[in-house]
């Protein structure tokens, strides 16, 4: 260290500036790495293990949604909660056709399949509420009704038919999850799929019904009605 000394400096030493303790050093934690959505491409394979029932922590909010470098669509205006549901969207909306049919008994179900025209994917919504999305390989070629597990007249409904349906025979264990269909298959009148923190968010709009399903990035779901 050296030390420096003014013109006309004094007999008395300039005395040294006492050395500053050094902080224990801090333990830096390796950030996980990103969750990847749970996508099957060519083969089924078994969703994210979460919960039976999963429990869906919310987040912190600091009410500085000023925050989001990106807007979320207003058509999602609706939604409860959206940003301390959700966090940030991260993406821009779609408004790409988005295909939907309930499973099971209604009117409160809870087992779905949606095809996202934009990814050419099948997303199956489980009644425990979980997810998994498939390929979609059907097309125009191939049968509207792929089997006919009845051994009665082949109608939709109660089968499933095009994409859904050929799923739906492909893989035995889904006709046993999710059961018949009592409503065809429909496009939702007016669709917004947004990208998000924690996963997407689509807004399906039918007549006066909007239904807002959360597809999380843990491989849950959840889905709220508005009317």
């Amino acid at each position: 260290m050296v030390v420096f000394v003014g013109c006309g400096g004094s007999e008395t030493p300039t005395p040294l500036p006492s050395p500053t303790p050094t902080a224990p050093p801090i333990e830096t934690l390796t950030p996980l790495a990103e969750e990847t959505l749970p996508v099957t491409l060519d083969a089924p394979t078994q969703a994210a293990a979460v919960p039976a029932t999963p429990t869906v922590s919310e987040l912190t909010v600091d009410d500085q949604e000023t925050r989001c470098n990106t807007d979320y669509d207003m058509d999602l205006a609706g939604y409860p909660d959206l940003y301390a549901r959700m966090g940030c969207a991260v993406g821009a909306s779609s408004h790409e056709p988005v295909a939907i049919n309930e499973f099971g008994e209604g009117p409160e179900y809870n087992r779905f399949m949606l095809w996202f025209s934009s990814e050419g994917l099948i997303y199956v919504l489980f009644p425990e509420q979980t997810w998994q999305s498939y390929r979609d390989t059907w097309d125009e070629s191939q049968p509207e009704l792929s089997c006919n597990p009845l051994n009665a007249p082949p109608t939709s409904p109660p089968l499933p038919r095009r994409g859904f349906g050929k799923l739906w025979c492909s893989i035995e264990t889904l006709q046993q999850q999710l059961g018949l269909i009592e409503r065809e298959e429909r496009l939702c009148q007016h669709a917004v799929v947004q990208t998000f923190e924690r996963g997407r968010v689509l807004a399906c709009f039918e007549d006066a019904t909007i239904r807002y399903f959360s597809l999380f990035n843990d491989g849950s779901w959840q889905l709220m009605t508005v009317r």
